[in-house]
């Protein structure tokens, strides 16, 4: 078939009939030997525009293009060729099939653009719901692991091991804000590195930059390298190795008390979704923030009551020599109600006391100076044995009324060179002898103060030789992690075996870190120690 009325008139029906465009080409010039109406929309003229002329003439951009070469390919391959792309020159896209009829080439094409279109929407879209997904997977894994942290530090080191990951950046920080001080401080910063560390270590707040700009309007940022420059031309050198940052302020109570930084080392803009999710994480660390900063408030009240409710020093009486430690806890949520007392009685014996309140609030400290006052006020009201001044404790501990309270003592006095003491629930005390010997004060168990009003309770009597050291303390010195009660009462007397020698005061220092093993406990800890002196 050399010209277009070669074409069987059967097929030039058929053609024209159908949805598809169809073109066919001599195979030897690509000359247009037929083109029905859908094909003639390819080329922008009418059929009969381009019957009989080269493909080159009629379509210059087709030459030496993807459809050209798919054209060549069923011509000297055989077959059918399929191809989909851009039609040259053209804002379309085509699906193409290529078929060699011997001395010609038919080629059928379809309109796909609409469908390509369609697709890649949906691609896009698809990919906006993976990353939204991912998205809040890692809000959810910030929000529980900001929901675990009780401190400054401990949120600053969530937000640099998650907060950057998060969101692709170089790095992130919590940045806090020293009213006080008038300083940004950014803790965890050196993990960033020590470019870090020199550029970004205490601010002033009237200073230039983001932070301090977040600060003063309470708005976050979001700027890239060209906007970094112009805005704080000062900083300028630092731009170097930033290229675009968000900074977003964290609010607690009406005011800004943080700032959530994270920095790209390349160029990034944050789009409103990532914004969006930017807020969010920002939002959890500022709750995170006003929970740490609640919290430190009330330990610190707490601490400053336990403190106060402790006895700030120690009477000397004749022939003993009085010592006491008090360790806080390793945890900042730890306060207790632990206490130790010594008072010198009307008659001359001298109480000492060791406690421990049950809880780990202020309600523990308040019950703590409840009981040491009230237990003082019984001491000295009448002379009576450990044990029924713990029974007359009982009656008091009713008469308060209120939430039950429950706690934990020994009760002793010293009367010439002897200790008679009672034990509510508490470790036994130890004796450390001369020479180095540990005795450990044990006695048949009976119960907290607080559990039963009619509790029996027993006295013991034990010599205190010269230059002996007696021993009380609780019970966050022997109940660590991982230990039993009996394997921590024997490390503390292994630790205490030199108080008999040297400076007592000293000495206990040197025991609580021993039998800690140089870990803050979780628990408060109280030791008090009596050394028998040599008579005058």
């Amino acid at each position: 078939m050399d010209s277009p009325g070669a074409v069987d008139p059967s097929l030039l029906l058929v053609w024209e009939e159908v949805a598809d465009g169809v073109v066919v080409l001599d195979h030897r010039d690509w000359r247009v030997v037929h083109v029905n109406a859908a094909g003639a929309v390819l080329f922008g003229r009418p059929a009969a525009a381009v019957l009989g002329r080269p493909l080159g003439e009629v379509f210059p951009a087709a030459v030496g293009s993807p459809f050209h070469e798919s054209l060549r390919r069923a011509r000297d391959e055989g077959g059918v060729v399929s191809w989909t792309g851009p039609f040259p020159g053209s804002a379309l896209r085509v699906e193409v099939r290529v078929l060699s009829t011997g001395t010609q080439v038919l080629c059928a094409f379809r309109d796909v653009t609409a469908a390509h279109v369609l697709e890649q929407e949906r691609d896009e879209l698809l990919t906006s719901v993976r990353q939204s997904l991912q998205h809040t997977r890692d809000l959810l894994q910030l929000s529980e692991a900001l929901s675990a942290t009780s401190t400054v530090d401990d949120i600053a080191a969530v937000v640099v091991k998650v907060g950057g990951a998060s969101f692709g950046a170089h790095h992130a920080t919590l940045t806090v804000v020293d009213h006080e001080r008038r300083l940004l401080r950014t803790p965890h910063l050196a993990e960033v590195g020590e470019a870090a560390v020199r550029d970004w270590g205490d601010m002033p707040l009237d200073g230039p930059g983001p932070g301090t700009e977040v600060v003063r309007t309470g708005a976050a940022l979001f700027l890239g390298e060209a906007q970094l420059r112009e805005r704080y031309p000062e900083l300028a050198p630092r731009w170097e190795r930033v290229r675009s940052t968000a900074v977003l302020p964290l609010h607690v109570l009406g005011r800004v008390e943080g700032l959530l930084v994270l920095v790209w080392s390349t160029d990034h803009a944050s789009g409103s979704t990532e914004q969006v999710l930017l807020r969010a994480f920002a939002s959890y660390a500022g709750q995170a923030l006003q929970r740490a900063s609640l919290l430190a408030e009330r330990t610190a009240t707490a601490r400053t009551l336990q403190q106060s409710l402790l006895t700030s020093e120690l009477p000397q009486p004749a022939g003993y020599e009085l010592r006491a430690l008090y360790e806080a806890a390793g945890g900042l949520e730890q306060v207790g109600g632990d206490w130790f007392d010594g008072v010198v009685l009307p008659g001359g014996a001298t109480m000492l006391v060791i406690g421990d309140v049950t809880g780990h609030d202020i309600a523990a400290a308040a019950a703590m100076g409840q009981l040491r006052i009230a237990l003082r006020s019984l001491a000295v009201d009448r002379d009576d044995a450990p044990s029924q001044l713990l029974a007359r404790l009982e009656s008091v501990l009713v008469s308060l009324g209120g939430e039950p309270l429950m706690a934990s003592c020994v009760v002793g006095r010293l009367e010439g060179r002897t200790f008679r003491w009672t034990n509510a629930g508490h470790p036994p005390p130890l004796l450390v002898l001369p020479g180095g010997r540990v005795r450990r004060l044990d006695s048949p168990p009976e119960l907290l103060l607080g559990v039963r009003p009619d509790a029996r309770r027993s006295d013991h009597v034990v010599d205190l030789p010269e230059g002996a050291v007696l021993l009380l303390y609780t019970d966050g010195l022997v109940e660590l992690r991982g230990s039993d009660l009996d394997a921590g009462i024997d490390r503390l007397g292994a630790a205490a075996a030199g108080l008999a020698a040297g400076d007592l005061a000293a000495g206990l220092r040197d025991v609580l870190t021993t039998a800690l093993g140089g870990v803050p406990g979780g628990d408060d800890t109280a030791v008090l120690a009596a050394r028998v002196l040599p008579h005058a």
